[in-house]
């Protein structure tokens, strides 16, 4: 029987395991936008193939592949007798983004709230106080790493398969966006206060209280950037993260 060969048995479809290993293009692509969304490699520089397949140890032609699928998802931007470059971050990007996932997570907060078991309550206690302990021995990317466990733990509770899938299309722009904002003095611990106050709202299990802190504590990412980070502007007038 050819491989992959679907074969129908009474009601069921039955299909033969995939053993093949990850192919290179798509280590490729992994280990390029693992590199992007860990902001490694730049808003604006410069993604040369030759460059990239001798870091990865591999031929062009996976990294160009993967290029193109980055391409497709907006984080990469080709110009054209110019280059291939990491697609940068302009506020219009982050008030966007942050707006829609004020609103979403805003939601799933609503929905968490009343689900909240004690042992969930406990759960994002011991974050926030990792996220404290880690503030305090200097290890910003464990605290922001404690900070997005808690946001996660929220959508868990929200269970709602449909908002999860449309959040998950934003997620890695976020990313982006989140560490960012993590870089600049003293946001991480303004962030701690805001989860602090999220947590009481879902102590108190009120549903309107928890969405308007989520709310709240996404807008003043927004503002943390439009103020504090420096701007530049392209030649289309947009503003851009630099």
């Amino acid at each position: 029987m050819p491989r992959n060969r679907r074969v129908r048995k009474g009601n069921s479809l039955q299909l033969e395991k995939v053993s093949a290993p990850v192919s290179l293009k798509d280590q490729a692509y992994l280990a390029i936008k693992g590199a992007i969304l860990s902001l490694k490699l730049q808003p604006g520089q410069a993604l040369v193939e030759s460059e990239l397949a001798q870091q990865l140890g591999i031929s062009k032609t996976p990294v160009r592949t993967a290029l193109h699928q980055l391409e497709r998802e907006g984080l990469v931007t080709k110009v054209l007798y110019k280059g291939t470059y990491v697609a940068d971050i302009t506020m219009r990007d982050i008030r966007e983004i942050f707006l829609l996932r004020a609103v979403l997570e805003g939601l799933a907060a609503r929905l968490a709230a009343p689900t909240f078991a004690e042992s969930d309550l406990e759960r994002a206690r011991k974050l926030l106080l990792s996220m404290q302990e880690a503030l305090d021995r200097g290890e910003t990317e464990v605290a922001s790493q404690c900070g997005a466990r808690f946001h996660d733990l929220i959508w868990q509770k929200a269970n709602g398969q449909r908002l999860q899938l449309i959040v998950a299309n934003l997620d890695d722009q976020v990313q982006r966006f989140r560490l960012l904002s993590d870089r600049i003095s003293g946001r991480l611990q303004q962030s701690l206060k805001e989860h602090q106050l999220i947590l009481e709202a879902l102590e108190e299990k009120d549903p309107e209280l928890a969405e308007q802190r989520v709310k709240e504590h996404l807008h003043s990412v927004i503002e943390v950037l439009s103020t504090e980070q420096p701007l530049r502007a392209d030649g289309a007038g947009e503003e851009k993260i630099e």
